[in-house]
């Protein structure tokens, strides 16, 4: 299950950031400021998914999982688009269209117990923490471009690139529509911690060594209505097809699936924190 996917990295990037928060000054921030002081709260956005993905990296199977919201931006500054499966980002340094900084994501562990039909044999993987960096660009107000690099420190501890692009559509004030590409690339130690099988495995006689490359190819599309100021609803769906040795695995090809699909529905709050 790749549920709470940001949650433990907030957490974790949050201690990771706080002793790199003074960079973001050395640079200067565009927008940051309202008549030349810096404004003294930072707004905050909490919430969360009620969501269904897969039990774990191409499980046939779904399982039902809370998928936190979290951002924050200072007052005065833009904020920025925010999407479920975004790395949890801490931002460094922006301009009006472009923006970098620390990223880090959240993998659930892999035990046997959660589907032996199909993962018997195959030893369990520790939840992973990835850590990283990301960035963003805008060419037009409506489309935006993002990279994010990420290393994994515990469990599955294989390199990930997410490649993401996502068409924004606001046909009023409180409706916010996207929709986008998806690819992800991988390390061969990534591939081979969720996607390799021994010789044991189904009684195949053989082992099956899973290397980099990529890992897959999708689409992702979200909604959000603003009810007022403060609460906001959104949903979002994604499909992603397994790509290269990932879909050529044992587990995917007789006891999973190439497709991973997961969607989610849930709401926000948003309040001004001051310091």
């Amino acid at each position: 299950m790749v549920g709470l996917k940001q949650a433990a990295a907030c957490v974790a990037l949050l201690g990771f950031a706080a002793g790199s928060a003074q960079a973001a000054d050395l640079f200067g921030e565009s927008g940051g400021y309202k008549d030349g002081a810096a404004a003294p709260y930072w707004v905050v956005t909490v919430g969360g998914y009620a969501a269904v993905e897969p039990s774990f990296p191409g499980a046939k199977d779904t399982d039902f999982t809370f998928r936190p919201i979290f951002d924050f931006y200072r007052a005065g500054e833009k904020e920025w688009l925010s999407l479920p499966n975004d790395a949890f980002g801490f931002t460094l340094y922006q301009t009006a269209n472009f923006r970098f900084g620390l990223a880090g994501n959240y993998i659930d562990e892999r035990n046997v117990s959660d589907d032996r039909r199909a993962l018997t044999g195959l030893r369990d993987i520790d939840y992973t923490i990835q850590l990283g960096g990301f960035a963003e660009y805008y060419p037009v107000p409506f489309i935006r471009t993002r990279v994010e690099l990420l290393q994994g420190v515990t469990g599955a501890e294989g390199f990930e690139a997410n490649l993401i692009a996502d068409f924004i559509y606001r046909p009023a004030a409180q409706w916010q529509f996207t929709v986008g590409p998806r690819l992800k690339f991988v390390s061969g130690d990534y591939n081979s911690e969720f996607f390799s099988t021994p010789s044991n495995y189904l009684n195949l006689g053989y082992a099956y060594n899973a290397g980099g490359g990529l890992n897959s190819v999708g689409v992702s599309a979200s909604a959000r209505y603003d009810v007022n100021e403060r609460w906001s609803i959104r949903g979002f769906a994604e499909w992603n097809r397994l790509e290269g040795d990932a879909a050529d695995s044992p587990l995917v090809k007789l006891r999973g699936d190439e497709d991973q699909w997961q969607a989610g529905i849930g709401a926000a709050y948003k309040f001004n924190f001051t310091y």
